[in-house]
């Protein structure tokens, strides 16, 4: 009865086969599918025809390095550059992904060990005071105003500010929560600063939808283009909608905030701040050095 609605699996299954019924699984459960398949298109146009235990090693590196050289998938580039070891990183752990699914599945027995390049450097971006105030004074439009505001005093992700929606705003107890997160992206629950709790009351008596931020009466799917578009008028280059999230982790590490208290802020783990932002703590590392005075 059990195995009713579950489809046998193939006698041997390719990776385009495994990734093909990863997406289908996925595809319900998460929110950001697109990014999924868009890894799995071009994981599929050099290792489709592959199976699990042709997945060895050296084939992984001529992936990653012929993924390189190809550059980014998207027609409409006029220039070809040379892909970052971030996105074929990206590619790569969809396919790990997928392989523990069929494993799991009982599609293949076990999932080879796939390399990936060397993790690019974590990005240093963050705003200073000054940086947050012309950009805040540039966006005009209330929804990327408002967008900005959350994720200045929040610190959450793109994905979990465009979801909020108002019956997780608790103006009595002065609380935002960002609901459940998918997979390891962790959403928390975080109080309101002053400034922003105001910009919450006025957006709230406005409002035409459930969710906080909104455009024209409609949920917005994204803010890259507007945000990108006050960060050029300001002139701020390097900076994304994730930027944000940065300067808040940023801001409290340097007010001296407790590494823990940041990663419940943030809902990341304690070793992920400490490794990201600690450098930027006053009292990072002091009592190594004290230990070396007095020569």
């Amino acid at each position: 009865m059990a195995g009713l609605d579950s489809p046998l699996p193939p006698e041997s299954p390719t990776v385009r086969m495994i990734l093909a019924g990863y997406i289908e699984d996925r595809r319900p459960r998460v929110r950001s599918i697109a990014s999924i398949e868009y890894a799995s298109a071009a994981l599929v146009s050099h290792l489709g025809d592959l199976k699990p235990e042709h997945l060895t090693r050296q084939v992984c590196r001529k992936y990653a390095d012929q993924r390189r050289e190809e550059g980014p998938r998207t027609p409409s580039r006029k220039t070809k550059r040379p892909l970052s070891n971030g996105t074929i990183i990206r590619e790569i752990v969809t396919l790990r992904a997928a392989l523990r699914w069929a494993v799991t599945e009982k599609w293949i027995s076990d999932a080879p060990q796939i390399e990936a390049p060397p993790a690019p450097p974590a990005r240093e971006r963050w705003l200073t005071r000054e940086e947050a105030k012309r950009l805040l004074a540039e966006a005009k439009t209330p929804h990327v105003h408002l967008f900005i505001l959350i994720g200045l005093y929040t610190g959450a992700r793109t994905g979990a500010i465009l979801d909020l929606t108002w019956d997780r705003v608790d103006f009595v107890s002065g609380i935002i929560n960002f609901g459940a997160g998918e997979s390891n992206k962790r959403r928390s629950i975080v109080p309101m600063v002053p400034q922003l709790k105001e910009a919450l009351q006025e957006a709230v008596q406005i409002r035409c939808t459930d969710y906080v931020v909104e455009f024209n009466g409609k949920k917005i799917a994204s803010v890259r283009h507007a945000f990108r578009d006050c960060t050029v008028a300001v002139g701020l280059k390097n900076v994304t909608p994730h930027t944000l999230r940065h300067t808040c982790a940023t801001w409290m590490v340097i007010n001296g905030v407790p590494f823990e208290m940041v990663a419940k802020f943030l809902g990341n783990s304690v070793d992920m701040i400490e490794r990201v932002y600690g450098h930027h703590s006053p009292d990072w590392l002091r009592s190594a050095a004290n230990a070396l005075s007095g020569l």
